[in-house]
């Protein structure tokens, strides 16, 4: 299997948390959750024929995912196809990152994944047919590169605003008061909601609930034994019941499932 990680041009990583290409995955299930990870991402088929979204009761084919697609926001986990001899890239935007390639509010693509092609027109697919041709990773990084910095429309208000928003929300989930903060932004409480939705895609409590999720899963992935009680005061939760409810909410599992089910990757479990 080839995997390849980039961590893009100082210019981009403001926006952009990381590209990443693989082609030759092999693994023995054929299903996978995708858990909610706070970002969203623009994914690049470089094969034909289509993956898929699963329903996630029933596992019967939901939405067929073909050429190229890009992934809102999620709230809740997606039974994906698991890319078995895929060859794929991948571009993550980091929270609120999206919004300068996207150029509408991130909110209209909540819990949605699209074709590339109704979000960013038609050069998106260019730049697919480009990155099909022979040649190495790298090479196929920066042509993303260049055609995110062609695309890109000014981000100052989202720097300014949002972006210090975001980053304390991300460092200390388990204690931050949300009102408290948002106060701080110099504008109420509903027209900021309103601008987080548009440059995040989420309320500010709906991301904290996900970035304390992932919190979660950044201390159990890859343990086999864990102390509850003990995760759940660290991430903040006054009680286990709560803990184990907003696991499921987001996962589908309770946390002991996902201790014995975990793939190799925090947010893919495989389906069995």
């Amino acid at each position: 299997m080839l995997f390849e990680t980039h961590i893009p041009n100082k210019t981009l990583q403001a926006t952009v948390a990381n590209m990443v290409y693989h082609k030759g995955y092999a693994p023995e299930h054929s299903k996978e959750r995708f858990l909610p990870d706070g970002t969203t991402n623009l994914v690049f088929d470089l094969q034909d024929g289509p993956k898929h979204i699963y329903d996630n009761d029933s596992l019967t084919v939901k939405q067929p995912c073909t050429e190229a697609w890009f992934s809102g926001m999620q709230t809740r986990y997606l039974t994906i196809s698991s890319g078995k001899d895929a060859e794929m890239l991948v571009c993550t935007f980091s929270a609120g990152g999206a919004l300068p390639y996207v150029q509408r509010s991130l909110y209209d693509f909540k819990d949605k994944v699209v074709h590339a092609r109704s979000v960013f027109g038609d050069t998106v697919m260019d730049l697919r047919n480009r990155l099909r041709e022979p040649c190495d990773p790298q090479e196929k990084f920066e042509l993303v590169e260049q055609w995110l910095s062609a695309r890109a429309t000014d981000d100052t208000f989202s720097q300014k605003v949002i972006s210090p928003f975001i980053r304390l929300i991300q460092r200390s989930p388990e204690q931050i008061d949300l009102n408290h903060a948002a106060r701080q932004s110099g504008y109420s409480q509903k027209q900021f909601i309103h601008l987080f939705k548009k440059y995040v895609g989420l309320t500010p409590k709906q991301y904290h609930r996900i970035v304390r999720f992932n919190e979660i899963l950044n201390r159990i992935h890859g343990k086999q034994k864990m102390e509850w009680a003990h995760v759940a005061s660290a991430c903040g939760y006054f009680d286990q019941a709560h803990f184990i409810r907003d696991f499921q909410a987001f996962s589908g599992l309770n946390p002991t499932t996902y201790i014995s089910d975990q793939g190799d990757w925090q947010h893919y479990v495989p389906v069995k």
